[in-house]
């Protein structure tokens, strides 16, 4: 299992993910999957980030006007470069696939019982979809190309589709549906909060509605 859940796999899964999602694994094997490639992802975001802050140096030594201010922000550049990938590769983005799993578990099973399977096949479906994001993240760091990423989110939402459609069984149709599902009704979730929270936020035809219900 550890032979096949490598960084091959993860690497696989980028070309062919109707062949690698049928990949089975456990939570805890999903995570050790992710981590592997996110830790990759992760040394190269470093490397690139440091190449980039490396050249700002050589740039500033031909600044006589402020000789010390370019190297400080390049110091502080580097510190933020490591922070942020640890706290992106390996905090966030596994608390991300914990809470993206939960919901689309809930919708898809419970709500449009699109599936039958167990929480852990579509929290693996989740972890598969993560690898373009993850080994491709450092592109973020590129002013003129950073554009790019929008490609590396589609793709991840094309692995999500068949990664879900493989583990649970189902459908590409169906897993496409629970998926927009979802996204529909996170948007209609953020929308409730952000209008009980900030009534302003709400059309002004809608805000004396509010006011009735909710008197403040």
């Amino acid at each position: 299992m550890e032979k096949e859940a490598g960084l091959k796999k993860a690497w696989d899964m980028l070309w062919n993910p109707a062949k690698e999602s049928k990949l089975n694994v456990d939570v805890l094997g999903a995570l050790k999957f992710y981590y592997k490639a996110g830790i990759l992802g992760m040394l190269i975001y470093w490397i690139v980030g440091t190449m980039l802050i490396s050249a700002g140096i050589s740039i500033a030594r031909y600044m006589p006007l402020i000789p010390y201010r370019p190297y400080l922000i390049s110091y502080l550049s580097f510190a933020f470069l490591i922070f942020s990938g640890i706290l992106y590769f390996l905090i966030l983005v596994p608390i991300g696939m914990i809470i993206n799993s939960l919901v689309y578990h809930a919708v898809g099973k419970y709500l449009l019982e699109a599936w039958n399977g167990s929480y852990e096949k579509t929290f693996a479906a989740v972890a598969f979809s993560e690898i373009p994001l993850v080994l491709f993240f450092w592109i973020i760091l590129l002013p003129f190309v950073r554009i790019f990423m929008a490609i590396f989110a589609f793709w991840q939402i094309i692995i999500l589709i068949v990664a879900l459609s493989v583990q649970q069984r189902t459908s590409r149709t169906d897993a496409f549906v629970v998926i927009l599902a979802t996204l529909i009704l996170s948007i209609l979730f953020a929308i409730l909060v952000m209008a009980f929270a900030f009534p302003s936020f709400l059309p002004f035809s809608m805000r004396g509605v509010y006011n009735n219900v909710y008197p403040v």
